[in-house]
């Protein structure tokens, strides 16, 4: 039964259905076992009417006498229904035939040996008509269909009633369903002649009370999230400016030394210089990269439509000089419109395009920047697969998983830091995608990463960043303010 039936008119049907089954199964062995009986009746009033023939025509078959076989016949066959019947000799020859021969498969025969003495001398042969049977079992079977018919309709009013205090325990534990739901009847019991329409009652409202205290924890949850936010904020803060003043300080100096007493140092101090000035720079980058880490969860942009064949142009642009340093053919196709976090996904073409540009060692750097459509494996739904794909030194299988973990570098350089990928892996899945990497190493690489295939969507406010509740500026105030959350 559909769903679109409330539950009377359901249970109704099925009473109806099961019912109707049960007489139809019961009429046809009530027929099956009346129409044996009937036959059996029927081949016994012909048997009766065959004895009756052969005992009056012993003599005229014992002469082979025609006339008095014919006379014995007219005597013994008294019911209207027999139209068959043979008279046959010892030596099979007929002594007796109906005027007008009959097919035998419509009537019901029997034979009975026409004796004299203890020897047979002949056979009688009668047919019963079919009609009087056939007539009994129609009227037995009009009457089976009146007696299903109204047991049917008995059967469904008797459900239609029956069913009424279920209906109304059901209508009442709705009723008190859309109260819970309104905030009305939270903790009120429900009474009903129903034993399982209380239990459920009882189960719902042990559910919402569930619920609530679920949702008071996820509220302190939330509140203490909030708060641990707002100190990592504070402390980001404290560590960024802590360490970058002293820093500014060595580049500063190490700068003043390199400028103005180069001349005076010999070869060893002057490359302990340049060592203590890049590892300062390296060190700036490290801090900034970790704070662009640190608030990239919280500081998500509003979801829009965005175009990124404009947005590659940017892209380009920024990375120009690195690529008309190496020589960089940088093919770009005709990408797609799709729905996201544009500051964050040029983040990621821009971490990925930078990567293939440093890690390239061929005279000729090709880089390949495209897309195709496919269907989600898991969710069955359509994204766009886009990859970055260059012909550089490639990546060994067994680093596939590590260049996406933090600090994860596999060579040496004074740029990188190792937070690159993984602010890629970060953008890329909060987007609800995946990433991963192809390669062989001396042939180059390809990155791949999804963005789900939105038609529309309504763009998602930012989440603000949580601002420092205050911001210190002397090192000894940030100092103490670490050293007492910690």
């Amino acid at each position: 039964m559909t769903g679109g039936y409330n539950i009377r008119v359901q249970f109704a049907a099925w009473m109806g259905v099961c019912t109707l089954t049960a007489v139809v199964v019961l009429t046809v062995l009530h027929m099956r076992l009346e129409q044996r009986m009937r036959e059996d009746a029927a081949r016994h009033r012909a048997m009766l009417t065959a004895k009756a023939v052969a005992r009056l025509a012993e003599l005229g078959v014992l002469s082979n006498d025609v006339a008095r076989v014919t006379v014995a016949v007219a005597q013994g066959v008294v019911d209207e229904e027999v139209l068959h019947t043979k008279v046959f000799g010892r030596d099979g020859t007929v002594l007796y035939r109906p005027w007008q021969e009959r097919a035998l498969d419509s009537l019901i025969v029997v034979r009975e040996p026409v004796v004299h003495g203890t020897n047979e001398i002949g056979t009688v042969e009668v047919g019963l008509s079919q009609a009087s049977l056939n007539e009994g079992l129609m009227r037995s079977v009009l009457g089976m269909l009146a007696v299903g018919v109204l047991t049917v309709a008995v059967a469904v009013g008797l459900s239609l009633y029956a069913a009424q205090p279920l209906v109304e325990a059901l209508r009442g534990l709705v009723q008190h369903l859309q109260r819970v739901a309104a905030g009305e009847a939270q903790g009120e019991r429900l009474e009903s002649d129903v034993p399982e329409v209380e239990q459920v009652s009882t189960l719902i409202n042990h559910l919402v009370a569930s619920v609530q205290d679920s949702q008071a924890k996820l509220a302190r949850a939330q509140e203490a999230l909030r708060v641990a936010q707002r100190e990592m904020d504070e402390y980001t803060y404290v560590i960024s400016h802590d360490l970058k003043e002293p820093l500014r300080g060595i580049e500063a100096f190490s700068k003043f030394l390199v400028e103005d007493y180069r001349d005076k140092l010999d070869d060893n101090g002057r490359h302990h210089i340049d060592v203590i000035r890049n590892s300062a720079l390296r060190m700036q980058r490290l801090i900034n990269d970790l704070l662009k880490f640190s608030r990239l969860s919280h500081q998500k942009g509003a979801l829009a439509p965005v175009g990124l064949n404009a947005m590659l142009l940017h892209v380009k642009l920024n990375l120009q000089y690195a690529l008309d340093q190496k020589k960089v053919d940088l093919r770009i196709q005709n990408l797609p419109t799709v729905v996201c976090d544009a500051t964050a996904i040029t983040e990621v073409f821009h971490n990925l395009i930078s990567n293939a540009i440093k890690y390239n060692d061929k005279p000729n750097p090709v880089i390949e920047v495209g897309y195709y459509e496919q269907t989600n494996p898991e969710t069955g739904k359509p994204e766009y697969v886009f990859y970055v794909r260059d012909n550089g030194i490639g990546i060994k299988p067994e680093y596939f998983e590590k260049i996406f973990q933090l600090f994860q570098r596999l060579q040496r350089d004074d740029e990188g830091t190792g937070i690159g990928l993984t602010i890629v892996k970060r953008v890329v899945q909060w987007h609800g995608g995946r990433v991963w990497v192809e390669s062989e190493p001396g042939k180059g690489s390809t990155f791949y990463f999804t963005l789900p295939k939105l038609n529309s969507a309504k763009p998602a406010p930012a989440e603000p960043a949580v601002e420092p509740t205050q911001k210190s500026t002397e090192k000894s105030t940030g100092a103490t303010r670490l050293a007492a959350h910690v």
